[in-house]
């Protein structure tokens, strides 16, 4: 662990483990106890698990808390010769599962990771999954890429001509990467200058900046196998408990994306967090935590 983190990163550091996951060192946090029901929280981009940490923490008593920095995020390895492709990225999150020996888990997941959630409830209706996915919540997430509301820093990393573009506002974004985070949230004061102290040092750990343009290929990946992930969401949400969390004053996966999520899947429950922006679990993590209690069960 690099010595040049802030003592509240290292504070973090020391919350998890390094496991390894097809020669990678994965970052994993875990919280409650063993013998509880399994949560398993999946980040977005670019940020990491650090975004779960008070969620986690309200939901320890009654559930043991798994949360993984994907490769390429938070405090985990951050490789060259990766894809970053949501497909290596659920491979990861099974390996994972797999040294933790976790055999069922209700999956939470927000922004990029509610579309790595639905490759993983692909696999599960394939037969494939190596764990039983017993539910699942999602949290804002542009999973309908064509309600979503971009943003400038998007659409750039999103056309291949401007990529060198990119990678050059990525190597200087630092100063400016969490007043842009506080740009797409409602209540932006809930989140302090020392836990965004933390979140640059964790974008900035290994050189993840300049990584930001290889893992944005991702959002091809939405477009290219939507239907693959809406049939495995909806097939879901027809036999297994689903639910949709939606912040309504998110500026980019906006209210609109929700309710149209909501309506393809009408037996999934849909709860509008109101004055909520785009990082629930940052903004409002009892309202998360308490949407979650309601509906994962707390005993096996």
């Amino acid at each position: 662990m690099s010595t040049n983190l802030s003592a509240a990163a290292r504070g973090w550091s020391a919350c998890g483990r390094h496991l390894d996951a097809f020669g990678m060192e994965v970052f994993v946090t875990e919280r409650g106890h063993r013998g509880a029901p399994t949560l398993l929280f999946i980040h977005g981009f670019p940020t990491s698990s650090f975004d779960w940490r008070d969620t986690m923490e309200l939901l320890a008593d009654d559930f043991h808390c798994v949360a993984v920095d994907l490769p390429g995020f938070g405090l985990s390895d951050k490789p060259l010769d990766y894809s970053y492709s949501l497909f290596q990225q659920a491979d990861v999150v099974e390996a994972v599962t797999a040294a933790l020996d976790i055999t069922a888990a209700h999956v939470i997941s927000h922004d990029m990771g509610t579309s790595l959630h639905t490759e993983l409830l692909a696999r599960k209706h394939a037969g494939s999954l190596p764990f039983t996915l017993a539910g699942s919540t999602l949290l804002n997430g542009s999973i309908l890429k064509t309600h979503a509301q971009l943003t400038d820093f998007q659409r750039m990393l999103e056309t291949p001509s401007r990529l060198p573009e990119a990678a050059r506002v990525c190597a200087g974004m630092l100063p400016g990467y969490v007043p842009g985070l506080r740009r797409l949230m409602a209540r932006p004061h809930r989140l302090s200058d020392q836990d965004a102290r933390v979140m640059t040092e964790l974008l900035a750990y290994r050189h993840g900046h300049h990584r930001l343009p290889h893992f944005y290929a991702y959002v091809r990946e939405r477009y290219l196998h939507q239907q693959r992930w809406l049939d495995a969401l909806i097939t879901e949400s027809e036999s297994a408990p689903v639910q949709f969390v939606w912040g309504s004053a998110d500026p980019i996966a906006v209210i609109a994306m929700g309710i149209a999520l909501s309506e393809l899947a009408p037996r999934a429950r849909f709860t509008e967090i109101p004055d909520i922006g785009h990082f629930l679990p940052i903004e409002d993590p009892d309202s998360v935590a308490a949407a979650i209690t309601a509906f994962a069960p707390t005993s096996h």
